[in-house]
């Protein structure tokens, strides 16, 4: 009985009433679920990184834009049709249809240099950094 009591609050967030307790961070993970498709971003002194997790499409499926420092990354994900009309799914968490994310990029990018490479489920989109804005080594002379 104890065990069950001290579950009890956290069943009810598994049945749909998390956002009845917790409106603030229901509503935070449920827009950190809806994002798709997922991405990473990393920086480093040359370039800026971008990697999508988008496995089941084709590269022709997906169009990107960079404008004004934003990076658009579009497309629309179908399953095969076998999937849909075979029989009724009981539970789906592949997703199906229109996506589209923007993601803005530093002032130090240059967009005239960017590159995109889909590869094993994963589009890795490299923007490299306007030479002026790089980090110099400096030599320090002894006399």
């Amino acid at each position: 009985m104890i065990s069950n009591m001290l579950r009890f609050p956290f069943s009810m967030l598994d049945n749909g009433m998390e956002g009845l307790f917790y409106p603030e961070a229901y509503r935070a993970l449920s827009e950190r679920k809806a994002a798709y498709p997922p991405i990473n971003i990393s920086t480093s002194d040359k370039s800026v990184d971008v990697y999508l997790f988008i496995a089941g499409m084709n590269p022709e499926d997906i169009e990107l834009v960079i404008e004004k420092n934003m990076l658009s990354v579009s497309g629309t994900r179908k399953l095969p049709d076998a999937e849909n009309d075979e029989k009724g799914n009981y539970r789906q968490e592949r997703f199906e249809g229109a996506f589209k994310r923007v993601i803005t990029l530093p002032e130090t990018v240059d967009t005239e240099s960017t590159q995109a490479i889909y590869t094993d489920g994963v589009l890795h989109i490299t923007i490299a950094k306007r030479a002026e804005t790089q980090p110099k080594q400096i030599k320090i002379k002894a006399k």
